[in-house]
């Protein structure tokens, strides 16, 4: 089985990865490292992350994150992107493997071109949760011109799977909530099994989940970007719906 796993930034997608990469799917054999933002690692395989990193920052100037517009990808990107699918699987072989990267969010439409048999497990947080998470990290609680970026991207992101999941319904794929997944993994993880054909344990989950790592609300004002705010909260209660 392949699996891919993504959602916007800070929605719980390395803590996912990990309990994925600790259940026997490879996902990846070297790890980009920043314990300054997980102290357990982001377990992102490299050579997807370097791909679709550089695809972006070519795309939009340098940011190789903050994305809340579509593009049309590159014929260089094409061509490594075929190559290294192909080199994975052929190293992987009848294993269990896959990737993940909250990059892969805009690029959904071409990896499933690869497999259609991909399983796709999609992670999404309240957006208040996220900004709350990404001002904490990068220190830009009082940027109004920062977190109007990352309600935008969020949305994008949650359009981007959204979409996919209107126009991929015969798709393996499931939505999970990043709360109701920390509260009861054992409602929610039987329920990832089922979509994706996969026997994951949630006795598991819950050994290797740290509740410390879970950011503490801090005071967020949202002046200026009451608009975006609202518009997140409603992309987010769209994606609700396909749980």
């Amino acid at each position: 089985m392949i699996f891919l796993l993504t959602g916007m930034h800070r929605s719980g997608t390395s803590m996912f990865a990990r309990f994925m990469h600790e259940s026997g799917i490879t996902m990846g054999k070297e790890f980009y490292l920043d314990e300054t933002s997980n102290k357990y690692g982001h377990y992102e395989d490299l050579d997807f992350l370097s791909l679709q990193r550089n695809e972006l920052a070519n795309q939009f100037g340098g940011d190789d994150w903050l994305v809340f517009k579509p593009f049309a990808h590159s014929d260089d990107f094409a061509r490594k992107a075929g190559l290294l699918f192909a080199k994975k699987a052929e190293v992987n072989g009848e294993n269990h493997w896959g990737w993940k990267d909250p990059r892969t969010t805009v690029f959904l439409k071409y990896w499933h071109t690869f497999n259609p048999e991909i399983r796709f497990i999609f992670l999404v947080r309240k957006p208040e949760a996220v900004v709350n998470s990404l001002c904490r990290l990068l220190k830009t609680r009082w940027s109004v011109t920062q977190k109007a970026k990352y309600l935008k991207t969020y949305i994008h992101y949650n359009h981007e799977i959204f979409t996919f999941c209107q126009q991929h319904v015969h798709s393996k794929f499931v939505v999970v909530d990043h709360e109701q997944l920390i509260g009861n993994p054992e409602v929610v993880i039987p329920k990832i099994n089922a979509a994706v054909g996969f026997s994951f344990d949630p006795t598991l989950f819950q050994k290797l989940f740290d509740k410390q790592v879970i950011s503490d609300q801090q005071f967020i004002p949202y002046l200026f970007l009451g608009r975006l705010l609202r518009d997140a909260r409603r992309s987010h209660q769209s994606l609700m719906v396909t749980i």
